[in-house]
């Protein structure tokens, strides 16, 4: 039975609530587990619709009491001073371990552009530290994916949540680009794995469920039938994801164990930051 690790989970309840999905971490992991799928990289729904502060620091939490889970942190520019310079930044993400990040320019509460005269600091930090960097298809154009990748050819960039029709701008991308990777669960067109495994390689490929908003069991099955070697299903269930964490259960943990001070820090500036917008 393959092994899966999911590089695309959301935890906590969102501000738009629906009947047919599940927002506890617990029964996420539970959920997740049923299916084989043995850790999850998620992020904390909060970090998008509250503050990424307050996301940031509750998924944190949820790591230490689950861990099933490896945390990924929501990042953005700190023009305005409501979040973290690049360096504290980067001092916070080693001390609780934090080895992957989400980018949202695009979302309604955040909203920034991923350019350099923007994002160029960020960016940076992200390529120099090997930070995997997520970001859903709907957050940006194929130009601006292109235009990052060029600029800084040492990001690690994952796109997730991917559209069938999306086919023709990522062969060329996943090409040029070394760094650049997919994740499965939108790449649903008939024989998509497959091909991209053909013409591109199946390192290029990480799973991904969206579990939180899908049931992950379309997406185990994706890759668990999918007309490629034994070999290639291993490498996209999870071994391309351990490379480019490169890390373990023990290792992460005992990590965890030892960010209480990031996260007292952390609940302690968000009064200060909130008292600034009033």
């Amino acid at each position: 039975m393959l092994k899966f690790a999911d590089c695309n989970m959301a935890v906590g309840q969102p501000n738009a609530i629906s009947g047919w999905r599940i927002y506890d971490s617990a029964q996420i992991a539970c959920q997740a587990q049923r299916c084989g799928i043995q850790k999850g990289l998620a992020f904390c729904n909060a970090a998008l619709d509250l503050h990424p502060l307050d996301g940031n620091a509750e998924m944190c939490l949820i790591c230490r009491r689950e861990p099933f889970y490896l945390p990924v942190w929501m990042v953005m520019p700190n023009h305005t001073g409501e979040f973290w310079n690049v360096d504290e930044l980067e001092r916070r993400m080693r001390l609780a371990d934090v080895r992957a990040v989400r980018l949202a320019p695009k979302y309604n509460v955040l909203g920034y552009s991923l350019r350099d005269w923007c994002s160029g600091e960020l960016l940076d930090m992200l390529e120099r530290t090997g930070t995997l960097a997520l970001m859903d298809a709907d957050q940006s154009d194929w130009e601006t994916v292109h235009a990052v990748c060029c600029e800084h050819p040492g990001l690690k960039l994952v796109i997730t949540n991917l559209y069938y029709r999306h086919a023709r701008y990522i062969f060329p991308l996943l090409r040029q680009h070394p760094r650049l990777y997919l994740e499965t669960s939108g790449l649903k067109s008939f024989c998509l794995l497959q091909t991209l495994c053909e013409k591109v390689g199946a390192e290029k490929l990480l799973f991904g469920s969206n579990l939180g908003t899908f049931s992950p069991g379309s997406a185990v099955c994706l890759v668990s039938y999918a007309c490629i070697s034994e070999n290639e299903k291993e490498a996209i269930a999870a071994r391309n994801l351990e490379a480019l964490l490169e890390t373990d259960k023990e290792e992460v943990q005992a990590a965890l164990d030892n960010a209480a001070a990031a996260l007292a820090d952390m609940r302690a500036v968000l009064p200060h930051i909130r008292e600034r917008f009033k």
